[in-house]
């Protein structure tokens, strides 16, 4: 486990070393929810509303150029909109693997 993962999933931390891999990796095909697959919509909506750009009064150069720089701008705001709801998704498949481990609850009566 490294210390990004530890610092995106502490769930990890309740699982055996050696069992962390194979939880992240059942984690993180565990499929997506309503309020996920609206918000990382609404996030590429809205980093392609911010990272519009007109080209045509631009040379070739300036076109290359201007195509770059957008994209420098895109990555880090898809991560900002988006990343929180790939992150949620792989949290919630880790809470779902350790209920499994723990067993039902039992009834406190």
């Amino acid at each position: 486990m490294t210390w990004f993962d530890a610092l995106l999933y502490p769930q990890l931390r309740s699982f055996s070393e050696k069992d962390r891999q194979h939880a992240l990796r059942k984690a993180k095909s565990t499929p997506f929810d309503v309020i996920e697959l609206l918000g990382m919509a609404l996030g590429l909506v809205l980093v392609t509303a911010l990272t519009r750009y007109q080209t045509s009064s631009l040379n070739d150069v300036e076109r290359v150029a201007a195509i770059l720089l957008n994209f420098a701008v895109a990555v880090p705001l898809l991560v900002l909109f988006v990343g929180p709801f790939l992150v949620r998704r792989v949290r919630r498949g880790l809470e779902t693997e350790l209920a499994k481990r723990r067993g039902p609850e039992k009834d406190p009566q």
